[in-house]
């Protein structure tokens, strides 16, 4: 049985597992930007550990039958003054066990997380995603997000002799 439902202390191993196959994930989109620090577990692990009681963050498990099959992750920020609409829902990152996924999952912690940043009256719910990612594109529209901006990067190379 499908229980979506706020993490705990004893989640926080499992989340940190399934935060670093989410990484993998990514890794195979683009090693050099996406590879983890060496410490990354361990510093996420004391973040959501630090994170469990802030008003303003908040991360949803799917568990079935007693185990954790994927997450979702999200907070509250303000944009700068000047700006009419400034409070953002920032979803951080959707995950699903592969042995999971195209079953929904993914759909129902979203919405979790919607009716989480609506309860928290946010003006708008923001998500970054690798312009590679197709497939999170694609979910991401189907839940009514638009696109809104492109990310630029650049790795600088430093000649010896500046």
């Amino acid at each position: 049985m499908l229980i979506i439902k706020e993490y705990t202390q004893e989640d926080i191993i499992t989340i940190v597992e399934k935060k670093a196959k989410f990484t993998n994930l990514h890794t195979a989109i683009d090693p050099e930007y996406y590879t983890p620090s060496l410490n990354a577990d361990e510093d996420f692990k004391h973040y959501i550990q630090k994170k469990i009681n802030d008003p303003d963050f908040k991360t949803f498990i799917a568990n079935d039958n007693g185990m954790c099959i994927g997450y979702v992750m999200g907070w509250i920020e303000y944009r700068p003054v000047i700006y009419l609409k400034r409070k953002v829902g920032y979803l951080s990152n959707i995950y699903v066990d592969e042995t999971h996924q195209k079953c929904g999952i993914g759909k129902k912690l979203y919405l979790r997380i919607e009716n989480w940043f609506k309860e928290k009256k946010v003006d708008f719910i923001e998500i970054k995603a690798d312009v590679r990612n197709n497939a999170a594109i694609k979910s991401f529209k189907q839940y009514g997000f638009n696109e809104l901006s492109i990310t630029l990067y650049k790795y600088l190379k430093f000649d010896e002799y500046q």
